[in-house]
Formats: C-alpha cells, sequence, structure tokens
C-alpha cells in the first residue's frame, strides 16, 4: 500500500480518489423451473407448461440419499444455494417413474440453470 501511495503521489493522483475494488461476490448452487409432464392432451411438440404453486423439493447427493428440502416460489421457480458437486432433485409427492431430476453437476463459483419435472399422472 505504501508503494502505491507513493506512486499515485509521484503521478500527482491525489490517494483519495482511488476507491478500494471489491470483488464481486459468487455464488454456487443452482436456479430453475419445475415442469408439469403427463397433462391431457400431450403430444410430441408439446412444451409442458410450468407447474405453479409452492412445492417442496428434495436435493440429494450423487449416491442419491436425500439431505436437504426447499420450497419454491409460487411460480414454480427456484434457488438454492450448493457446494460444488453432483445432485438429484425430487419433487415431493410425484409419481414420475423415475422420480429423480438429475444428474445435475454444480460447479463452484457458478449457479446453473436447470429444469426439473413433475409428473401430475394425468393421461
Amino acid at each position: 500500500m505504501k508503494n502505491l501511495s507513493l506512486l499515485l503521489l509521484f503521478l500527482g493522483v491525489p490517494f483519495d480518489s482511488c476507491q478500494q475494488v471489491t470483488p464481486p461476490k459468487t455464488e454456487t448452487g443452482i436456479e430453475g423451473q419445475i415442469y408439469e409432464i403427463g397433462s391431457p392432451a400431450v403430444r410430441e411438440d408439446w412444451t409442458p407448461p410450468p407447474l405453479k404453486g409452492v412445492n417442496t423439493i428434495v436435493v440429494s447427493d450423487s449416491n442419491k440419499v436425500a439431505f436437504q428440502e426447499f420450497a419454491t416460489d409460487s411460480l414454480g421457480g427456484f434457488r438454492i444455494e450448493l457446494q460444488a458437486g453432483t445432485y438429484f432433485l425430487l419433487v415431493r409427492d410425484t409419481i414420475w417413474p423415475q422420480g429423480q431430476n438429475g444428474p445435475f453437476v454444480v460447479e463452484a463459483n457458478l449457479v446453473s440453470s436447470v429444469k426439473v419435472y413433475h409428473d401430475n399422472g394425468v393421461r
């Protein structure tokens, strides 16, 4: 810091005019939306609609062992901080045969966007 002060003084730049730069806060985790599958009138080119309403999502580790739950917002969207790793997500009370969505790989200092599917059982 002393060398910087001397350099700024030499260049004629007032030291007070320099601002400290704070590095941006980085997050690690996932964000996404729940989509409803199995609704009536499903066709080949059909796009599943968002599953609206507050829902509970169960988070499992790479061994598919559940360790955390969280609620979505009222539109079925979510954002959760997780450590870097591999995860599976399950919308509670789904009857989707495969059950869990994933695997989702979370990288350090990155928020990954994911789509989670919920099977309502309607055919």
